[in-house]
């Protein structure tokens, strides 16, 4: 295997930690995305270890480069958080596994060997940003808006939803009344307890923080 990161404490405790395992070697260890792949010309590693993030050539910009040249290398990236947005991207460009840092011994070797026989390796809290992930891809728009708002402990009812999507969408009140088969009155009153359940203050306030947590 080869270790890609640019803490070199961390580097160093990998090191020893595999050399305890007997069956892994390690047969590189770069500080930087550019120095990995110069490291790959030379040696031929099963698996990368692959810091995500790293000055200059990030791990995700150097994944790219190993899928394309060396596409039988497993890459397992790693992450001293779970960033949903990173998780998602890693994936997307063909990484083999997300680890966090703080997974324990065992569970890294482990990883390290199931990755080298072809299975996909994931860490607890990286598997859970998947699955919600894939989930959201079942809902449409104003499920998806009401699973996010929740998430931020803020409940909307239907109705509000209905509304709240409608406003996205830049619908005046007048034609979200008739859409909703509501009277004008009522939508305000509906608006109005939107602004309230989320902290914001006016529509354009209130469209601009539901449109983000849709990013």
């Amino acid at each position: 295997m080869m270790l890609v990161d640019d803490q070199r404490l961390f580097r160093e405790g990998v090191e020893a930690l595999i050399r305890e395992t007997g069956d892994i070697q390690v047969v590189g260890v770069a500080d930087s995305g550019e120095s990995a792949i110069e490291t790959l010309e030379n040696e031929s590693p099963d698996v990368v270890l692959m810091d995500i993030h790293m000055p200059g050539m990030d791990g995700i910009k150097t994944t790219v480069h190993i899928k394309e040249f060396y596409p039988s290398v497993k890459v397992v990236m790693l992450t001293s958080f779970a960033d949903d947005e990173l998780i998602i991207r890693g994936i997307n460009v063909g990484a083999d596994g997300f680890l966090l840092k703080d997974l324990d011994p065992d569970n890294l070797t482990r990883s390290i060997r199931n990755a080298a026989s072809g299975q996909y390796v994931l860490s607890g809290k990286a598997a859970r940003i998947l699955v919600t992930h894939i989930r959201e891809l079942t809902l449409d728009k104003e499920q998806i808006l009401g699973k996010r708002l929740e998430n931020r402990g803020m409940s909307l009812t239907k109705r509000e939803l209905d509304i709240a999507h409608l406003m996205i969408n830049g619908d005046t009140n007048k034609t979200i009344a008739r859409k909703l088969y509501l009277g004008e009155g009522t939508v305000k009153n509906y608006i109005s307890a939107i602004y309230h359940k989320i902290n914001t203050r006016n529509r354009k306030e209130t469209v601009q923080y539901l449109r983000c947590i849709l990013r």
